[in-house]
């Protein structure tokens, strides 16, 4: 067993230079996730170019040609999961521009689909990665819920979204995006989107770079957001358990969203597990927030919490923020205290050359916190 560990361990050290995003957030869908059921959202894999065709104010419909946009689609988690990163299709040099990601998975304990999505603007920056929908598919259309995080009817109370996903080929597919004051009786639709496919996959950089959309880092650019941009790299080590069993573990993270967000991925390769996190400042609740999910069946995304971020800090985990149903607010529990969390990720050392981190959970409020697993990573050089 000592051997196997230290023979894994050396090929993950002489492979970091060689790896690609592709093989840190598995793209490769295993037999796992290849039920029907999971692949619903397989038509929206590829490079689109997006059309986004506001009301025309002098017509009944929308206008022919709006602004456009270059969307990266892909799944990840082995299969589990879809993520979506976009762009402007036009990039002016030393102007921010809006970026945009979003993640989706078949949750199988509620049968629904819930995406998570996070879409920076110099005008707006929003509540990180909290922006979510949840809904299904039937007959071949697509359509998720949720309560308009900006946008309140007369009395106070926020409209619902929804998002329909429609009229679906192999090379182009529609997307509407409407709001409704009264409950779904009646729905406006602010927004038709086309989407025309460029490229059938994806191809994405080596693991030492930024995810696709990054650019010149233009967007977030204050110290507050950009205060995890030293976990960017590839980084190999162990795992420690709390029975003090380890495993070879890598850890790869990666700016994103222009310099608005930070990639981070878990990979423990003799357990098969892989974990996708996304972390990012809310200007709006004023916390960090991580979007969290694995690779393992019947787990859902999870939400981990701070003031602030940096070594020394924990991240508690903050599952009053995940969305319940299409109507009912969720956003407005993102600033409640959580500082009787269960559990918690602890960045305990952050240098240029190392990185350690905790995972660590107790029985209640009251009692002392445990240790679930411990992560030591060196950085790997990579050319």
């Amino acid at each position: 067993m000592v051997l196997e560990y230290l023979v894994l361990s050396t090929l993950l050290a002489q492979d970091a230079d060689r790896r690609d995003w592709d093989d840190v957030l598995g793209t490769t869908i295993t037999e796992e996730w290849q039920a029907p059921i999971h692949r619903q959202y397989d038509f929206w894999v590829g490079e689109w170019d997006a059309n986004w065709r506001g009301r025309d104010s002098e017509g009944l419909d929308h206008v022919e040609d709006g602004s456009h946009t270059h969307q990266f689609v892909l799944p990840i988690l082995d299969g589990k999961a879809v993520m979506e990163l976009a762009m402007p299709r036009e990039l002016t040099p030393g102007v921010a521009q809006g970026h945009g990601f979003s993640l989706r998975y078949y949750d199988e304990i509620n049968e629904r689909w819930i995406m998570a999505q996070h879409w920076p603007a110099p005008q707006f920056d929003g509540v990180a990665f909290l922006d979510q929908l949840t809904g299904a598919e039937r007959f071949g259309r697509v359509m998720v819920y949720s309560p308009d995080l900006r946008r309140t009817t007369p009395e106070g109370e926020p409209q619902i979204r929804r998002y329909t996903f429609s009229d679906i080929r192999d090379d182009a597919f529609r997307w509407d995006g409407a709001n409704s004051t009264d409950r779904g009786n009646s729905w406006v639709t602010w927004m038709a989107v086309d989407f025309r496919e460029i490229n059938l996959m994806v191809d994405l950089p080596p693991a030492s770079a930024p995810l696709p959309g990054y650019n010149e880092g233009l967007l977030c650019t204050d110290d507050t957001h950009r205060a995890l941009d030293g976990l960017a790299g590839v980084w190999s080590g162990t795992a420690v358990s709390s029975n003090g069993s380890e495993e070879p573990a890598q850890v790869t993270a990666g700016q994103m969203l222009d310099g608005c967000g930070v990639a981070v991925a878990f990979e423990r390769p003799e357990s098969g597990y892989r974990a996708a996190t996304f972390w990012s400042w809310s200007p709006v609740v004023e916390r960090w927030f991580a979007l969290y999910l694995n690779n393992q069946p019947g787990q859902g995304h999870r939400y981990y919490s701070a003031q602030t971020a940096g070594e020394g800090v924990a991240f508690n985990l903050h599952p009053d923020v995940n969305i319940v149903d299409g109507e009912t607010p969720y956003i407005t529990n993102a600033r409640n205290d959580i500082s009787g969390s269960l559990q918690r990720i602890v960045w305990s050392q952050i240098e240029p050359g190392r990185i350690s981190f905790r995972v660590e959970t107790r029985q209640d409020e009251n009692t002392d916190w445990t240790l679930r697993r411990e992560y030591r990573m060196e950085r790997r050089e990579t050319n």
